[in-house]
């Protein structure tokens, strides 16, 4: 135990005479017996320590009445030790100090007292005290902040900090912010930003991020009113981490063809090399020595290159790998604690409806705009198939973002996307719901071409329509997937499907040219098989023409004097012109599919249950791994 200062000299006396009576009571026999002191006697001996620092502390306080804080620093000093410290005060001088502090907070209420504070609030592990002091710990800090309320930010730090321990250590640290949201409701104006200002950031351990969030969600079941906060700061770390991820795994695919390109570059320089020999050949050997050093330069180049590449795709794959790792893990954990609060009964009290409100709002604002994430979307397609009526809300929100003349194009599309894309790969969903949907996107194409196909002929390009093709391929998607849903109990097509088709894929908008090419592909091969299009031949035409554009000849005549007497150049080669010049808009329009399969190891095997793969659909039709 640290030396306290000694104004007494009777305590040193005393403490002689406790050493006198312990020589007393040994005895030495022939056979060398030792007697220990009673453990009753041992007892006092503790209780004389505590009784010690205890006169310590309150003489402390008194001096500190007088502006002296030399003692109660002294504590505080002792208190701020490491845990690994002997010196550090021990757990029973601890509850004397806390008993003290407790009945004498206003004593404290200084600033000549703060270091000492301080120390306590920051106590190194405090969580791991035995049960008794832990307990005169959390309520000395109920006290102090009741009394003087200015320390609660201090402690609320303090608690969310270790957010980073598992949910069973915080388990004191949860104890005490309910009790403080509870009795200081206005400390929830500023939780959110000490719960962003904390959380760890992405490159940190998974360990310590999946410890986070647990505690983060754990916070939401004693404190509703902060679920909001919670979810999307969640919600947005996620999309950080998925976003990284994706654009880690488009950085290895660029990596991998500017490799291919630099070997095609390598055999055109190989070419140009064995053309220069030739020509060199019948020079004297000076020059020939000089061409084989160089070659052995580059050759040495070259594999200095290949190694420092292989390290950099090798760097690349564990951060991916890592990534994953971590993505995984955070939405397994999310989904699985969201999915206990949208039970039967919790939607029938209510309170599941107000979860799954907050979940389609973070949707509407996070994730919809964020372009080619992979993974977070997870998050409501699993939680929208817990509960029929869930299914139909978060229907009705994509139908409503997709055709709402309040939003922009680009959220327009990306809502088509979502619906082709949940209706084809939900599988909770029941077959009223995807013909509710596919008669719905039917109506509107229809209305759409009556309207506005005259427009194809103006001058101007075809982008003016993507709503129109975005539409025309989700509904194609959801054929692909769904087609046996399709036919009514007669045997004929739902929603006209048969008619429609094949008034869609002659009209001039020509879908079959603007869509995704595998999707197209695929429903052609369906329709015909089902006998309902037959779509090779517009198909083939398509690709002829943009085979003429690329090679700069129209439709036309390409008869120089004919060209040569046009004024101008026809229609059909200015659309061909046009398509290939905005063709990479529409690669990017055609080719995301929000709930491809997912490729997280044990988030994709909760989400099993509710996701089909074209594997159990695709019939006799090639299984194909781009799930078409």
């Amino acid at each position: 135990m640290m030396a306290f200062e000694n104004n007494n000299k009777r305590v040193s006396q005393d403490i002689s005479t406790a050493t006198e009576t312990k020589k007393r009571k040994v005895e030495f026999s022939n056979e060398i017996t030792l007697h220990t002191l009673p453990s009753t006697q041992t007892q006092d001996m503790d209780d004389f320590t505590v009784a010690m620092f205890a006169r310590f502390i309150k003489s402390g306080l008194d001096e500190l009445d007088n502006r002296d804080n030399t003692k109660i620093n002294e504590i505080g000093n002792r208190l701020a030790l490491p845990a690994r410290n002997p010196d550090r005060l021990n757990p029973q001088n601890m509850n004397v100090l806390l008993d003290i502090l407790s009945g004498n907070v206003n004593r404290i209420e200084t600033s000549r007292a703060n270091h000492l504070i301080q120390s306590i609030i920051n106590f190194e592990k405090w969580w791991e005290l035995p049960t008794v002091t832990l307990n005169k710990y959390c309520t000395f800090i109920k006290i102090l902040c009741s009394s003087i309320t200015k320390w609660w930010q201090d402690i609320a730090i303090t608690l969310i900090s270790s957010f980073t321990l598992s949910t069973e250590t915080c388990t004191p640290h949860h104890a005490l912010l309910q009790y403080f949201l509870r009795m200081i409701p206005s400390s929830m104006s500023f939780m959110d930003t000490y719960l962003a200002k904390n959380f760890p950031n992405k490159n940190d351990s998974a360990k310590n991020l999946v410890n986070y969030i647990s505690n983060l969600l754990q916070l939401t079941t004693y404190c509703k009113e902060l679920r909001f906060q919670v979810w999307s700061l969640i919600i947005e770390k996620i999309i950080s981490l998925d976003v990284e991820l994706q654009n880690e795994l488009d950085e290895m695919d660029d990596d991998v063809e500017e490799g291919f390109e630099e070997d095609d570059a390598s055999d055109d320089d190989e070419n140009s090399d064995i053309s220069d020999e030739s020509d060199n050949e019948g020079n004297d050997n000076d020059t020939s020595e000089v061409h084989e050093n160089g070659s052995d330069s580059e050759s040495e180049d070259e594999n200095a290159l290949m190694e420092d590449d292989e390290e950099y795709v090798k760097e690349i794959s564990l951060n991916i790998k890592d990534l994953t790792a971590k993505m995984d893990s955070i939405l397994t954990l999310l989904s699985g604690s969201i999915a206990k609060e949208l039970t039967p009964e919790n939607m029938e009290n209510g309170d599941g409806v107000v979860v799954f409100n907050i979940l389609t709002t973070l949707f509407k604002t996070h994730v919809l705009p964020t372009y080619f994430t992979k993974s977070i979307q997870y998050v409501m397609f699993m939680l929208s198939q817990q509960q029929p009526e869930l299914m139909d809300s978060f229907l009705v929100t994509l139908i409503d973002i997709s055709f709402s003349p309040n939003e922009t194009s680009e959220k327009k599309i990306k809502s088509l996307q979502y619906l082709g894309s949940y209706i084809a790969r939900a599988r909770k969903l029941s077959r009223t719901q995807v013909i509710f949907v596919a008669s719905y996107l039917t109506s509107w194409l229809n209305r759409y071409v009556i309207e506005r196909e005259a427009e194809v002929d103006d001058v101007g390009g075809m982008d003016r329509f993507k709503q129109f093709y975005a539409a025309f391929q989700a509904l194609c998607y959801i054929f692909c997937f769904r087609r046996t849903l399709f036919r009514d109990v007669d045997g004929a097509w739902e929603c006209e499907l048969d008619k429609f088709f094949q008034r869609m894929i002659i009209s001039k908008f020509n879908p079959l040219k603007y869509c995704n090419e595998n999707v197209m592909l695929m429903f052609a091969r369906i329709t015909q098989h089902e006998d309902i299009a037959y779509c090779f031949s517009i198909i083939e035409n398509n690709n002829n023409e943009r085979l003429r554009g690329i090679m700069g000849k129209s439709s036309s005549s390409t008869d120089s004097t004919t060209n040569l007497k046009e004024k101008s150049p026809p229609l059909r080669a200015t659309s061909s012109v046009w398509s290939l010049a905005t063709r990479q808009q529409f690669i990017d329009l055609q080719s995301y599919f929000p709930f491809d399969p997912l490729f997280l190891k044990n988030y994709k095997k909760m989400v099993q249950e509710y996701y089909i793969e074209w594997s159990d659909v695709s019939g006799d039709y090639e299984s194909d791994e781009s799930d078409a």
